[in-house]
């Protein structure tokens, strides 16, 4: 073989080896920095559902609240009207008692007579 060819064949074998060890340099390198990523991939959906778990509780308790929010505006509502009885009710009997009393008072006049 020509000796120019034959130095052209072993520094093109040598630019050969040189190029397949940054091409596995650069394998080794991508694989890190998939790992990496996925890594970070797996603590951001983690993140996200917590994130999700939170916001799905907010809302659950806003609307617990707005229930008993709620409730709690029907059993006033039912306590005023109770209350509306109660005082109706009262009045009512003090009506009857003034009405009695003048009663008794007339029959008390009219037996002293």
């Amino acid at each position: 073989m020509d000796p120019a060819k034959f130095s052209r064949s072993e520094e093109l074998d040598s630019e050969c080896s040189a190029f397949l060890e940054k091409i596995t340099s650069f394998n080794e390198k991508v694989s890190d920095l998939v790992e990496v990523l996925e890594a970070h991939a797996a603590r951001i959906d983690e993140q996200k559902l917590r994130a999700i778990g939170l916001r799905m509780s907010c809302e659950n308790e806003a609307d617990q609240r707005n229930r008993q929010k709620r409730a709690l505006q029907a059993l006033i509502n039912e306590k005023r009207a109770e209350l509306d009885r109660y005082t109706s009710q009262c009045q009512s009997l003090e009506r009857i008692e003034t009405e009695q009393q003048s009663q008794l008072e007339k029959l008390s006049c009219v037996q002293r007579t």
